[in-house]
């Protein structure tokens, strides 16, 4: 009788789960920008986010000639997050040489970007972005 009740609460776990393991591989991307200047750069910025098979979600925000973007890497490329800060850097630079650009897949990092998201005050965004460069130069 015990092995029996063994069996259906593995089961019943097995069950329990499958829904969040589905919900986690969702292909959906989210990608929002903050960009009031150039509806190009919002274009290709965008499109370099979604062309990338590594990232889920991303914020970008651009402050006079600089673009910082932050990502969230899918669950089970954590281990990738430099790599593929870089390639996502490079590949917006190869699009955009004129911008001076900054990529982290740090979450704190993507956390913050999206509350600036809904600022309205310019100064204080140009201010944050710096303040939150720093910040990610420093954990490095």
């Amino acid at each position: 009788m015990k092995k029996g009740g063994f069996i259906l609460k593995k089961i019943a776990w097995t069950l329990f789960c499958i829904p969040f393991f589905l919900f986690g591989c969702s292909g959906e991307q989210t990608v929002e920008v903050n960009n009031t200047v150039n509806n190009e750069t919002d274009v290709g910025v965008r499109e370099v986010i979604n062309n990338s098979n590594e990232v889920y979600a991303g914020n970008a925000i651009f402050v006079d000639n600089q673009l910082l973007v932050a990502v969230q890497a899918k669950p089970w490329l954590d281990y990738k997050k430099k790599k593929i800060e870089k390639n996502l850097k490079k590949q917006i630079e190869e699009k955009f040489p004129d911008l001076e650009v900054f990529v982290s897949a740090d979450y704190k990092l993507f956390w913050e970007t999206q509350k600036l998201l809904e600022e309205e005050d310019e100064k204080k965004i140009s201010d944050e972005v710096e303040k939150l460069k720093d910040l990610a130069k420093e954990e490095t």
